[in-house]
């Protein structure tokens, strides 16, 4: 049987720059527990311009969105060598 995936809007009333980032920092942790469950998981920002104004409570703003669901494909671990993002110290200890 078919699921259609989830589509999550994270809000927030007259955002500014700092609520952008929180509602970014909120769906990745959203995007890492689906993950974990299993789900595929999917940021989504191009449906906030085109989302209905009814679907948004009143004097709220899209930040954000993710859309989650099940895909056919497995989800297995990667192991990703550390050192393909180069890092800078600026200071170490």
């Amino acid at each position: 049987m078919y699921q259609a995936p989830t589509l999550i809007v994270v809000s927030s009333p007259d955002p500014g720059q700092l609520e952008f980032i929180d509602a970014g920092i909120i769906v990745h942790n959203m995007e890492l527990a689906a993950e974990n469950e299993g789900l595929a998981a999917n940021y989504n920002m191009a449906c906030l311009a085109s989302l209905p104004k009814t679907v948004i409570p009143a004097g709220m703003t899209p930040c954000f969105a993710i859309t989650l669901g099940h895909t056919k494909e497995k989800l297995t671990p990667r192991d990703l060598d550390i050192k393909r993002i180069p890092i800078n110290w600026i200071k170490k200890d």
